[in-house]
């Protein structure tokens, strides 16, 4: 994971080409990219929809017990009785 403070520091990772107008790049503005994206999306719509019924994890294969929030994170808070005075 890399944070840039710069559009100079982004440029060493990634191609001019690649980059938004605002960004120093010159790939059109965010605007524009991203209309185009959300095009190409609903233009595969049917290959996601058909994605998503097939790619399924079969959890009867998994093996141990299912993991909870709680499992993973501990109870959060403390049950104690808060007094307001």
């Amino acid at each position: 994971l890399h944070i840039h403070t710069s559009a100079e520091t982004i440029k060493k990772f990634f191609p001019i080409e690649l980059l938004p107008n605002e960004s120093g790049g010159n790939a059109g503005p965010v605007r524009e990219l991203h209309d185009v994206n959300i095009k190409k999306l609903e233009a595969n719509r049917d290959f996601f929809i058909e994605d998503e019924k097939t790619m399924r994890v079969d959890e009867s294969r998994r093996v141990g017990k299912s993991k909870t929030a709680t499992d993973l994170f501990g109870v959060e808070g403390s049950f104690k009785k808060l007094d307001i005075d």
